[in-house]
């Protein structure tokens, strides 16, 4: 993204920008080039490689961000039992998204969607989305893209739809960010709202982060 390598590390809840000598020896290791000990060593220690036998995918993340929304849609019916679905996923949400606990949290959403296994249906994935957003209001809890990404994917997931949910980050000036999407509609937030965020992970049916 803009030239930049960016990871997101989940276990220690940040990104980090690889640069220099690092990024370098990076660049050899994806390209299966030789490197030496002290670059490899280097790597190791930021977390995200070890060492290995055999040639890692480290290929970057590529994901299409769609343009719709669902504020289009103006099916939004408030309902009681959305509103307690959705209470009920925020305070998971919230607890599952503290330091320490969020890489389980995704690997936790990974494994469970890729047991579906089948992508949701945009139609049905956007008519809870919608559900959810009327409810939203009513629920004291600071909308925020992560708590809400969190809570409506297990909403998703309780009903059997699988969403992907998306990391991304804007470099000048720094903004991390995150979404639930189908390959059809952005499910939180809005479409052109992520037009500055590049995508640096993708939780999905399939896909573990990277």
């Amino acid at each position: 993204m803009g030239g930049e390598l960016v990871f997101l590390d989940l276990a220690r809840d940040k990104y980090l920008a690889l640069r220099g000598e690092d990024r370098a020896a990076f660049e050899r290791l994806r390209n299966g080039e030789p490197n030496d000990s002290e670059a490899m060593s280097r790597l190791v220690q930021t977390g995200f490689v070890a060492r290995a036998d055999a040639r890692p995918c480290l290929d970057p993340a590529s994901i299409e961000i769609p343009t719709q929304d669902i504020s289009a849609l103006d099916d939004r019916q408030f309902t009681l039992r959305m509103a307690l679905a959705s209470a009920t996923a925020l305070r998971w949400a919230g607890r599952a998204m503290r330091p320490g606990c969020i890489a389980a949290t995704v690997e936790g959403l990974r494994v469970a969607k890729a047991q579906i296994g089948v992508p949701g249906a945009d139609t049905p994935a956007a008519a809870i989305a919608l559900q959810y957003a009327a409810c939203r209001w009513a629920i004291p809890v600071t909308p925020r893209c992560l708590i809400d990404a969190l809570a409506l994917d297990r909403i998703l997931l309780s009903r059997g739809l699988v969403a992907s949910m998306v990391f991304g980050v804007q470099l000048d000036p720094f903004r991390a960010h995150c979404w639930l999407q189908t390959p059809e509609r952005v499910l939180t937030g809005r479409g052109g709202a992520f037009g500055g965020s590049s995508p640096s992970s993708r939780i999905n049916d399939h896909a573990a982060p990277r």
